[in-house]
């Protein structure tokens, strides 16, 4: 089974308009992403102002498999939220490379800022916050926050989370349900690096993980010892992030988002990672 393949079984993804979360990682590695030679016409993205002429740069924060990780064989940056992006680049007319600078950077709007990419792909829920620092693209996933632990833990759903130590990522959205939702005496554990999490529950560091579905779910076929006991209902949207007022960027991608929903290649994108929901 090859590396996307495997993420078609994801049972509980959803196709509707959009998913959501986000994730959170480290240092900055610039990469040669062997991205195609850019296949649009190239009228919308010859006239955009970029950090690199020809090229758009995206900052993302990986590992946060399926959305953003490196693919063991290649070395090279993939995932949903990277193919998408790649997709809407070669509409713009423009080849790709990725950057990992970490979500916190991302979020802040100081990546962008210091002109570290042109825009960002790393699961960002859309939130009002949020908007302070960055302009986000129209949304394109959506999703749920979800409870996963060990296949013979008494734990059942968030009720039950009370004493215990439960692990979520550092300013995402799953933080921010965990310390909202979970009963009295549960300890909410943050990590910076999203691969971390897993492996203090593997240890029996923290009893469970709150954080997106989809990457939750995911785990599951990593490691057939873990599961997804309870599912949130959160309303979250993913939209791709811009430095505040760069409306040329954010529209153009929009525009190639859309031609993208129109002519197919989306749901294309959507099957290959997710499988056909319909």
């Amino acid at each position: 089974m090859t590396t996307t393949a495997r993420w078609m079984l994801v049972p509980f993804v959803v196709l509707a308009l959009l998913l959501a979360a986000c994730g959170n990682g480290d240092t900055q590695q610039p990469a040669d992403d062997g991205a195609t030679p850019a296949e649009g016409d190239g009228a919308a993205g010859a006239d955009l102002d970029l950090v690199t002429d020809g090229t758009l740069t995206v900052c993302t924060d990986s590992p946060y498999p399926p959305m953003e990780f490196e693919d063991p064989e290649t070395g090279e940056f993939t995932g949903f939220d990277i193919e998408l992006m790649r997709a809407i680049a070669e509409e713009l007319g423009l080849d790709t490379e990725v950057v990992n600078s970490g979500f916190d950077p991302i979020v802040s709007g100081t990546a962008l800022a210091a002109n570290q990419c042109d825009i960002a792909a790393a699961s960002i829920t859309i939130t009002e916050e949020r908007e302070e620092s960055i302009d986000f693209t129209e949304p394109y996933f959506e999703a749920e926050q979800s409870l996963l632990v060990k296949g013979d833990s008494d734990i059942a759903s968030i009720d039950d989370l009370a004493g215990e130590r439960i692990g979520v990522q550092s300013g995402t959205t799953g933080e921010t349900y965990a310390n909202e939702n979970t009963p009295d005496g549960a300890e909410i554990v943050s990590f910076d690096n999203p691969g971390d999490i897993f492996v203090a529950l593997e240890a029996g560091d923290i009893s469970g993980v709150i954080q997106d579905l989809v990457v939750n779910q995911g785990r599951t076929l990593e490691d057939d010892s873990v599961e997804v006991v309870e599912t949130y209902q959160t309303d979250e949207q993913y939209g791709f992030a811009a430095e505040e007022g760069n409306t040329q960027l954010t529209e153009a991608v929009n525009g190639a988002l859309q031609t993208l929903r129109d002519d197919g290649r989306y749901d294309e994108i959507y099957n290959e990672w997710f499988g056909n929901a319909e």
